[in-house]
């Protein structure tokens, strides 16, 4: 068994970020050692813009970090992986929620530069929670990235976009998986 590691949990928001009642929110009031990307502009996100952004954070940060993504923040996290990860041991892994689909007449044509999961190789390890109703990534789109990413993913059924309007507050399932999966990092 490893020593234990040190880090932060790194939350990385969506498109227009993540309100007060997002489970994300709720996770880091409640949790110490954690950081929030912010981003200058949170309505009109450009795939080079906020991969620098979160470039600049990781070079500054002292600790190794946990991601805990959502929506957009997914996709954030699997560009900035194609781009740096390889030389840099500061993200231990990824926790993908709700992973959206460029492709999708429902993705925010405001959002520019932005690849699919599946065309986002990533030797980091990672674990994808998703909703079978998603208006923004299929469940056939999931389960196809999960495959091309190496990685797990859970199905927590019906829960639309598992953001504030699927009004899970503290959202414990999605919790209890995230300590699954940091465990295993730490194994």
């Amino acid at each position: 068994m490893k020593s234990e590691v040190a880090f932060d949990w790194l939350f990385l928001a969506g498109i227009g970020n993540s309100g007060p009642t997002h489970w994300q929110r709720h996770w880091e009031a409640e949790h110490p050692n954690t950081l929030w990307l912010e981003h200058r502009d949170w309505d009109s996100p450009s795939r080079d813009e906020w991969v620098g952004e979160l470039q600049q954070l990781l070079s500054t940060h002292q600790r190794p970090v946990v991601v805990i993504a959502h929506s957009l923040g997914c996709l954030l996290l699997l560009e900035w992986a194609a781009e740096y990860a390889p030389a840099t041991d500061k993200v231990l892994g990824a926790f993908l929620v709700a992973v959206p689909d460029p492709r999708s007449p429902r993705f925010p044509q405001e959002a520019t530069g932005f690849r699919p999961a599946e065309d986002l190789p990533s030797r980091l390890p990672l674990t994808i929670a998703a909703s079978e109703n998603d208006p923004y990534g299929a469940m056939e789109y999931v389960q196809h990235s999960a495959r091309q990413l190496g990685c797990e993913y859970v199905n927590f059924g019906a829960l639309g976009h598992i953001n504030s309007k699927s009004e899970l507050g503290y959202w414990q399932p999605g919790f209890s998986l995230l300590q699954d999966f940091t465990r295993s990092l730490m194994a």
